[in-house]
């Protein structure tokens, strides 16, 4: 379907964005002005509060200067993989922009000891995770290096079990 579609027609993310903010507010708007069912209003503000989490993580999830795991099998994994794109990273900005590989290598092993002792306190060393480190280019004196900022854990649980039966 999407093949077929004239170009003019096409909805971009940004549209679908704004239309969401604009959902957003007018649900925010009732909800204040109590113009809801009292019926409806906890699934309302759970729509609300759901596309709202919904923006900030696609907020997130686009933002420039980050390091970010896939969804991975554990926080185990998760930290594995965020090395490895750690490093890829590394790579690039050592080439592109004169960044100092031992500097941000040992900012990386101090933020990567945080990070393991934040997933072991949480005890989610084994749910599915992902991680998304935010990092700037800091410089002290003539060196530039790599340094984070902050990191978002998403931990994935098990939300319910389903039982289907075959007879």
């Amino acid at each position: 379907m999407v093949e077929n579609m004239n170009p003019e027609e096409a909805i971009t993310l940004e549209e679908v964005l704004n239309s969401l903010k604009e959902i957003a507010s007018k649900i925010d708007e009732g909800l204040e002005k109590g113009t809801f069912p009292e019926v409806t209003r906890s699934y309302i503000e759970r729509v609300g509060r759901s596309i709202k989490e919904t923006l900030n993580l696609i907020d997130l999830l686009g933002r420039e200067n980050t390091v970010q795991s896939p969804v991975s099998a554990s926080g185990r994994s998760a930290m594995y993989n965020l090395r490895r794109a750690f490093y890829t990273v590394l790579g690039r900005l050592v080439r592109e922009e004169g960044v100092n590989r031992t500097r941000s290598v040992e900012e990386w092993k101090k933020a990567a000891q945080k990070l393991i002792e934040f997933i072991n306190n949480l005890g989610i060393r084994e749910s599915p995770t992902k991680i998304v480190l935010t990092y700037e280019i800091a410089q002290e004196g003539e060196i530039k290096y790599w340094k984070p900022i902050s990191a978002d854990v998403f931990c994935f649980e098990l939300e319910s079990i389903r039982e289907v039966k075959f007879e």
